[in-house]
């Protein structure tokens, strides 16, 4: 299993698993998105879970600011967890 975490403004996180292409948001008992204060609070979380990879991904809006037409593309990085 791969977790994916986006980086959102306000200081939240939003948290994705999956293998492959195919990623399912972490829901709640009244199955809305989970979401998380802190990269700390994710991994207290997920500590007792086997993780193949974990990535941070975050939104960057640098093509706009640089006059460049805008791209869906989000920054992705790989943590050691």
């Amino acid at each position: 299993m791969d977790l994916f975490i986006e980086s959102l403004e306000g200081n939240s996180y939003l948290v994705k698993v999956g293998d492959g292409g195919k990623h399912t948001v972490v829901t709640d008992e009244q199955q809305q998105p989970l979401k998380f204060n802190c990269l700390a609070d994710v991994k207290e979380h997920f500590n007792e879970h086997f993780l193949n990879e974990v990535w941070l991904e975050q939104a960057t809006p640098y093509e706009e600011m640089c006059g460049l037409p805008s791209s869906n593309d989000k920054l992705r990085i790989k943590l050691k967890w």
